[in-house]
């Protein structure tokens, strides 16, 4: 393994009950981590993490080559993928059964694939890359990398402001009365191009010191990037994974590391 990458595997796990858990894969520009839950428990068995990837497509082609874990049959299997090619679209304009109408729109000529969410009245029709799609396997289904991040809103209150980071980039979303006013990825390799990326947000958005401010991902306390968003912003929060604050295995690790790869759990 790299000295970029972290896994952590639960003592108890048996591979003979692959079946009864969940795998989510997290697939981000520059990272990948996947976790394993097992669905009659909630525990989670495995973690894992890379970050700083060059080439993402030969990083998840050589993970499912050579990983036992990722070699298990798993009961369902989930992947929240970065792509900049999708749009949203609201209930009342959305044809399911056209989905090609809406290519103009996506910079791309690969498959269509549209998520409903229900409780926010809207649709996200995305496609990926087809070369990094064909190193899943076939039974995987397929998300956004906003999915997440959507799946969050219910366990947030109010106004806010959610961010998710890996080690250089990062992924936002604005939400305003429980409904998304904005959602956005950004590569930042250093707090001055983070800096760069929030000032544009804040102005464009017309955020102000006041509105709550969600973290989670790669960032620590007192970094770099927490105190670029403390010149800005007055409540400022680490967000927790929903539902599995207390797994032993994340028992010595910053747990907002994962919080956007174990909400993909969430997504329907």
């Amino acid at each position: 393994m790299s000295n970029n990458s972290l896994l952590l595997v639960d003592p108890n796990f048996k591979t003979a009950s692959s079946a009864s858990c969940h795998l989510l894969l997290k697939i981000t520009n520059d990272s990948f981590s996947y976790a394993v839950i097992d669905k009659d428990s909630g525990d989670i068995r495995i973690i894992f993490d890379k970050q700083g990837c060059e080439d993402i497509g030969q990083e998840i082609k050589t993970a499912f080559e050579t990983d036992k874990h990722l070699a298990q049959k798993y009961g369902a299997i989930k992947a929240a993928v970065h792509t900049s090619n999708f749009i949203f679209i609201p209930d009342e304009w959305f044809d399911a059964e056209n989905l090609t109408v809406y290519s103009k729109f996506l910079a791309s000529d690969s498959k269509i694939y549209a998520k409903h969410h229900e409780k926010l009245g809207f649709n996200t029709l995305f496609s990926l890359d087809e070369q990094l799609e064909s190193k899943l396997p076939e039974n995987t289904d397929l998300h956004p990398q906003s999915s997440p991040l959507l799946a969050l809103l219910n366990h947030l209150s109010g106004d806010c402001l959610l961010i998710d980071f890996t080690a250089a980039s990062f992924n936002v979303l604005l939400a305003k009365d429980k409904k998304v006013q904005f959602q956005n990825h950004y590569e930042a390799e250093t707090a001055e191009e983070f800096n760069y990326f929030l000032l544009l947000i804040i102005e464009q958005l017309g955020l102000n010191e006041t509105v709550p401010v969600y973290l989670q991902g790669i960032i620590n306390e007192d970094d770099d990037y927490y105190n670029t968003l403390l010149k800005y912003f007055n409540n400022i929060y680490f967000f927790l994974p929903a539902g599995k604050q207390d797994s032993e295995l994340l028992a010595d690790m910053p747990k907002h590391y994962f919080s956007g790869l174990l909400a993909l759990d969430l997504c329907e």
